[in-house]
């Protein structure tokens, strides 16, 4: 296995003797049977027919890897030569753990770097300080860490443990640049700066900020913008299946708009294809109409990796919400001709919003509860919803818990706040003793996934 990239018809080849994808199959393929699978599509001139293989949904992903971790038979190459991914554990899940060919991640890692030069994210000369999580099986410092290495970036790894204040400090004694982190670490760097004397903050010169995880808000970009200046936003996206495998550039998409509920991201097609199919398909009913949708058109994100062969991802489908685009015009100043053809906008719309919770008689949807909390006048930095019930009876309880930016013009105070979130949750005098808001000073007080440490949106104990 020397190739950068795999053919799709080498990915297809193996997704069919796969546990992944063939329940009748014990173990993954050793390395002498992929190669003799490789050659036997070397050459091939049938188009490879993607849409003939299932779509692979993240319970039958889940429950194929859960057997093959804890299958110790020497017998089981899922668990030999691995570099090993931990995922989920963020909304009360079980962990997974995703094995990739040890080989394969270098590569992709190197592959992303370069990815990361060509669209002008980072280059040599640029300092980047990332506080990104490492430990608990979690490895998101070392991945990000040696994808910036490879796009010629120098880095300092202070992770996720380093305290603000001595963050901040390091950003101004070794003159860094950038600012990389999961979104919550970013958001408690920079309100840190925030609350820095003048001529502290004077010191901290940032033009880009890359952040991972979880999407940034409005506010939170307003924030970041209002402290920093006219610093560049940057997202980096990846999963544990997936790894890392877009960019979202304001120098390639222009600037998001704080209000927009959609990022825009670029992938490279020569890396991962990318189909966006009709929500219908995990409804479990039958669906006269296409289940691959035309570009521009808004559905499920269905991802297969031509990266990774010896546990392939074919059409997983990613639980996202997204559309495919052309790339934009304001991107060929950034992107050599060469490699335009070969890049696509992939714009993404959150989680598949179908999901809500009921509290005191009534269902509260997460996507209008996010669109709530990124009104601007709110000042809403990070929060969290906690579905808990009373120790002295079966009734349902409601706690929220609120980080907001420093008091400024335009921002509603405290009481004004708490009587709007009142409102929102229709919190009445019947149900008033089970509703709760705490205002935090910090990350600190939010529960936190034990993979990466992410502020958890919604903490479910009353299940």
């Amino acid at each position: 296995m020397t190739t950068k990239r795999y053919s799709l018809a080498e990915v297809l080849a193996v997704a069919k003797t796969h546990p992944f994808y063939n329940p009748d199959i014990v173990y993954p393929a050793d390395a002498e049977t992929i190669e003799s699978l490789r050659k036997a599509v070397t050459g091939q001139k049938e188009k490879p027919k993607l849409q003939e293989q299932p779509l692979l949904e993240k319970k039958t992903l889940y429950k194929a890897i859960e057997r093959l971790t804890h299958d110790v038979d020497p017998q089981n190459t899922y668990r030999q030569s691995s570099y090993m991914s931990i995922t989920g554990g963020g909304s009360g899940g079980v962990p997974m753990m995703f094995a990739v060919d040890v080989h394969e991640n270098r590569r992709q890692r190197s592959q992303m770097g370069e990815f990361l030069k060509l669209c002008g994210v980072a280059q040599p000369g640029d300092w980047v300080l990332s506080t990104h999580t490492a430990g608990g099986f979690y490895r998101s410092l070392d991945l990000m860490t040696e994808i910036m290495e490879n796009a010629g970036a120098t880095v300092l790894s202070a992770g996720s443990y380093m305290p603000p204040k001595d963050v901040a400090k390091s950003l101004a004694d070794y003159h860094v640049n950038i600012l990389a982190g999961d979104s919550s670490h970013v958001v408690q760097t920079v309100y840190h700066i925030s609350l820095m004397a003048k001529e502290d903050r004077d010191r901290v010169r940032l033009d880009k900020i890359i952040y991972t995880s979880e999407p940034l808000t409005g506010p939170q970009r307003a924030f970041i913008k209002t402290i920093l200046g006219e610093v560049k936003i940057i997202s980096v996206m990846g999963s544990a299946e997936a790894g890392p495998w877009a960019i979202s550039s304001p120098d390639l998409t222009a600037e998001q708009s704080l209000t927009s509920d959609s990022t825009d991201f670029v992938i490279d097609t020569r890396n991962m294809v990318v189909e966006i199919v009709s929500p219908s398909v995990i409804d479990g009913v039958s669906n006269p109409d296409p289940i691959l949708l035309p570009q521009g058109e808004e559905g499920l994100i269905v991802q297969t990796s031509l990266q990774r062969l010896r546990n392939p991802l074919v059409r997983y489908i990613t639980g996202d919400i997204g559309s495919l685009h052309p790339l934009p015009s304001a991107a060929c100043a950034v992107i050599p001709e060469a490699d335009r053809d070969h890049l696509r906008v992939l714009r993404m719309h959150g989680r598949d919003p179908r999901f809500s919770f009921k509290w005191f008689g009534g269902y509260f949807e997460f996507d209008r509860i996010a669109a709530f909390m990124q009104e601007e006048e709110c000042g809403i930095l990070q929060w969290q919803i906690l579905l808990g019930r009373l120790e002295s009876s079966p009734q349902a309880t409601l706690e929220l818990r609120l980080l907001r930016s420093p008091p400024r013009d335009g921002i509603l105070s405290d009481d004004a706040l708490i009587k709007r979130v009142e409102a929102f949750f229709i919190v009445l005098p019947e149900n008033e003793p089970l509703f709760r808001i705490v205002f935090l000073d910090g990350l600190g007080g939010f529960e936190r996934s034990a993979t990466a440490g992410k502020v958890i949106r919604f903490v479910n104990r009353w299940h």
